[in-house]
């Protein structure tokens, strides 16, 4: 098993930023490529830590994320 790590306080500050400006979409792509980078994991792999991590840090807004995604798409 890994070692657990932190993210580095200007990311998460960053991340904090732009959730809380309603941008999660780029906050997501932000920690997407940081986890690739950072750790050379797959795609599968960086979508899925990135998903653990919005469940998480930002539960209400990513449900508000996800409900409008949702009513586009119908």
């Amino acid at each position: 098993m890994g070692v657990k790590r932190e993210l580095p306080e200007d990311l998460a500050t960053t991340l904090r930023q732009l959730v809380m400006n309603g941008s999660i979409r780029i906050a997501g792509t932000l920690l997407h490529s940081y986890c690739r980078r950072s750790y050379q994991v797959d795609d599968e792999t960086a979508a899925r830590w990135m998903q653990i991590y919005f469940y998480r840090e930002f539960p209400n807004q990513l449900q508000t994320h996800l409900k409008r995604t949702a009513s586009k798409v119908k």
